[in-house]
C-alpha cells in the first residue's frame, strides 16, 4: 500500500490526536507547518501501522519518526485509564526499554539523539521524564553502557548496529517491552555490512512491535526489507514537486546538482578555486578515502588560505573527536570564515549541517546510490543548495551523467574555473612540494593516499565507465603531490612513452638524504638504511624466484612442449644418419651394422670429449 498526502500541511490538520505537550514543543520549536513526509507519516506510525518510507533528502524525516515514537511512550506513561489512574505497567522495569532508533554512522545516532532531546527538553515537569542513550563504539565499554541504562533508566536508546547488538546480548538488558524499532538510513543497514548485526537485533525484539524504515533512496534495499518482520506495512513515498524537472526525483527542488570535468592533476587545484570564488557559508568536500582526507587536510592546512576554515572527519577517528570536529563545523561563525568540512562517505547519510550551501565531490563514489546522499548535504528544507562533482577529463567517465540519468539523477554541466600555468593558479602546486620535502613521512602518507585511491577506483559499481587502463596514474600522482611513482602493477597500463624515467615526476631527489622531521625517527632510519637496502636486495630475489617457482601452469605446459618437439627432432636426425649409413654400405650387411654403430659411438665421445673441454676452462 502506498500512501499520500494531499490538502493542508497544518498541524491541526494532521488527522491524528498528538499529546499535549507534544504539540506545545512543536509550536516552541517553531515548525509552523509540517512537510509532506510529516503529514504523511506521523498519522500512521503513532497509530498501529508499520512504515516504509522513501522521501527526498532534507525532508524532514528524522521528525517524521521522533514525534510518533514520542507519541506512542507518552500513551504509555502518562494515559490514565478508566478510573483516572496510572496502569500498573505504566512505568518500564530495570532493564528494559521502550524504543530501538538504529542507524549506520556514529555521527547520525548523535545527531537523532539530539533532535530527540531538543523536543523532550518542552516535556513538563509534572511529567515524569523521558530519557534517550546514545549507543555508539569508542565513547564508552559495553559494560560502562549497560551499568549507565541500569542506573539512570533511559526509555529510548539510538546507535549503531553493533554497538546495539552487543548492548542487547547482556543478560541485564530485557527487551520484552519494546514497542517501537526504527531504521533511518534503512537502505543502508540492509546492505551486505550491516544486514546481519541489523537482522539479529530485530529477532531480539518482540514480534508484537511497530517498525519504521526511513531513507531517501529505500528502493535499493530490495527483498532485505522482508526480513525485517513487519507485518504488512504502508509505503509512504513523497517526492518534490518540481524535482523531476530540474534534478532528479529522489532530490529536493532547491538542490541543483552540476558536474564538470577536470584534468586530474588539477582537480584540488580547482576544489581550491571554488572554495574561494563561490558564495556560500559552508561546503562539505568529500575525499574517496580516509587516508587522502587525512593528506589532503594536512596540505591546505600547511597552505593556509586566508578566509578558509577546514575541518577533517573520516571513519579512521574515533567517536569523540569525530562528533567533537562535527559540532566545531556546525557551530562555526561563518559572519568570519567559510567554513569546509572535509571527510569521506562516513558524512554522506542523514547528517543535517544548518547553512551548507555547497558540496564538491572530488571523484564520484563507488556506489552510486551514495551519490544522491552526499548531494542532500546541501539544499535542504527548501533553501537553495549546489553540488558539484568533478570528473576526469579525456577519460570515458563523463558517461557517469548519463549513467546517474537512467537512475533519475539529472545533472548539468558546469565549465571549470580557468587553471593557468603558472601564477598564483599553481602555487598549490610548488607548496605542495615544498611541504613534501620538509619531511619524508608526508610523501609516505601521500603515497599511501595514492594507492588507497586506485585500490578505490578499482571498486567503481559502473566498471564499465571507471575503467583501470584509462586512469590518468600520472595526472593523479602528480594531483597527490607524488615526487615518484610507487611501484604497483597498476603502472602497466601507463604507455612507455609517458612513463617517466624511474618513476621521477620532478627533480630526482636523493633517496638516501630524504628526511623525516622526526629526529628519532630518521636517527633511526639512517642506522638502518644500509640493512634497508640488502634487505630489499634480497626481497627482490625471493620475489624472482618465489614468481618463477609459482610460474603459470600454462608458461610450464608450454616449455614441455619445446622440449617433446626438440626430442622428435632429434629422433628423426638419428634416423636419418642411421638410413644414409645404411645406403652408404657396399658389400656386407653385417660389416655395415657394425659400421654405423661405430659411427654413432664415435660420435658420442666426440660429444663427450667437446663437454669435458668446456668445463676445462672454468679453471682459467
Amino acid at each position: 500500500m502506498v500512501q499520500s498526502v494531499k490538502g493542508s500541511l497544518s498541524w491541526d490538520n494532521l488527522g491524528y490526536d498528538l499529546h499535549p505537550w507534544l504539540k506545545d514543543a512543536i509550536k516552541s520549536l517553531g515548525f509552523a507547518t509540517m512537510t509532506p513526509v510529516q503529514a504523511s507519516t506521523i498519522p500512521l506510525f503513532s497509530a498501529n501501522k508499520d512504515v516504509v518510507v522513501e522521501a527526498v533528502t532534507g525532508s524532514g524525516k528524522t521528525l517524521a519518526f521522533v514525534i510518533p515514537v514520542l507519541q506512542k511512550l507518552s500513551q504509555r506513561l502518562y494515559e490514565l485509564d478508566d478510573e483516572g489512574k496510572l496502569p500498573s505497567n505504566a512505568q518500564l522495569g530495570r532493564g528494559k526499554m521502550f524504543g530501538v532508533i538504529i542507524s549506520p554512522t556514529r555521527e547520525l545516532a548523535s545527531q537523532i539523539q539530539s533532535v530527540f532531546e531538543s523536543v523532550i527538553q518542552y516535556l513538563p515537569d509534572t511529567l515524569s521524564p523521558i530519557k534517550t542513550q546514545l549507543l555508539i563504539g569508542s565513547l564508552s565499554t559495553v559494560r560502562e553502557d549497560v551499568e549507565h541504562f541500569l542506573t539512570r533508566k533511559p526509555q529510548l536508546l539510538i546507535g549503531t548496529p553493533g554497538r546495539v547488538l552487543d548492548f542487547l546480548g547482556s543478560a541485564n538488558v530485557k527487551t520484552s517491552d519494546v514497542e517501537i524499532a526504527v531504521l533511518d538510513e534503512a537502505d543502508k543497514l540492509l546492505d551486505i555490512g550491516f544486514e546481519k548485526d541489523v537482522v539479529n537485533i530485530l529477532n531480539k525484539l518482540p514480534k508484537q512491535r511497530r517498525t519504521g524504515l526511513f531513507s531517501a533512496t529505500i528502493s535499493s534495499a530490495g527483498n532485505s526489507i522482508f526480513r525485517t518482520g513487519m507485518a504488512n506495512p504502508v509505503k509512504v513515498v513523497v517526492k518534490s514537486k518540481n524535482s523531476g524537472k530540474q534534478n532528479n526525483v529522489n532530490s529536493p527542488a532547491s538542490l541543483y546538482i552540476s558536474y564538470m570535468t577536470v584534468l586530474p592533476e588539477y582537480k584540488l587545484v580547482t576544489m581550491l578555486k571554488l572554495l574561494t570564488n563561490y558564495q556560500y557559508k559552508k561546503a562539505i568536500v568529500y575525499f574517496p578515502t580516509c587516508a587522502s582526507v587525512k593528506h589532503f587536510y594536512n596540505v591546505l592546512h600547511y597552505y593556509r588560505q586566508p578566509n578558509l576554515k577546514f575541518h577533517s572527519l573520516h571513519g579512521q577517528l574515533t567517536a569523540k573527536p569525530r562528533l567533537k570536529t562535527l559540532k566545531t563545523f556546525a557551530d562555526g561563525d561563518t559572519f568570519e570564515d567559510k567554513h569546509i568540512l572535509m571527510t569521506t562517505d562516513v558524512a554522506a547519510r542523514g547528517i543535517d549541517i544548518p547553512d551548507v550551501d555547497l558540496v564538491i565531490q572530488i571523484d564520484p563514489p563507488t556506489d552510486p546510490d551514495v551519490f544522491l546522499h552526499r548531494c542532500g548535504r546541501t539544499g535542504r528544507a527548501n533553501k537553495v543548495g549546489q553540488a558539484i562533482v568533478m570528473l576526469n577529463q579525456d577519460s570515458r567517465e563523463e558517461a557517469y551523467v548519463d549513467f546517474m540519468e537512467v537512475k533519475g539523477v539529472l545533472m548539468k554541466v558546469m565549465d571549470p574555473p580557468e587553471i593557468s600555468t603558472e601564477g598564483k593558479d599553481l602555487e598549490l602546486v610548488t607548496t605542495i612540494r615544498k611541504f613534501m620535502l620538509e619531511d619524508r613521512a608526508r610523501h609516505e602518507t601521500a603515497i599511501k593516499a595514492y594507492v588507497g585511491f586506485v585500490k578505490y577506483y578499482s571498486k567503481h559499481m559502473a566498471s564499465s565507465i571507471f575503467r583501470m587502463s584509462t586512469l590518468d596514474y600520472i595526472g593523479i600522482a602528480k594531483m597527490y603531490g607524488l615526487l615518484r611513482l610507487p611501484k604497483m602493477p597498476e603502472t602497466r597500463y601507463i604507455a612507455n612513452e609517458k612513463m617517466p624515467e624511474d618513476g621521477w615526476l620532478g627533480e630526482v631527489i636523493e633517496m638516501d638524504t630524504y628526511a623525516y622531521a622526526d629526529e628519532n625517527k630518521e636517527k633511526s632510519r639512517v642506522e638502518n638504511l644500509e640493512e634497508d637496502k640488502m634487505k630489499k636486495i634480497e626481497d627482490a630475489k625471493k620475489r624472482k624466484e618465489f614468481k618463477k617457482r609459482n610460474e603459470a601452469w600454462s608458461s610450464k605446459s608450454e616449455h614441455k612442449e619445446v622440449k617433446s618437439v626438440r626430442r622428435d627432432k632429434m629422433k628423426r636426425k638419428r634416423e636419418a644418419i642411421e638410413k644414409q649409413l645404411m645406403e652408404e654400405s657396399s658389400d656386407n650387411e653385417e660389416e655395415t651394422q657394425d659400421d654405423w654403430k661405430e659411427v654413432v659411438r664415435n660420435n658420442k665421445k666426440k660429444r663427450a670429449n667437446q663437454s669435458n673441454m668446456q668445463g676445462s676452462f672454468d679453471d682459467l
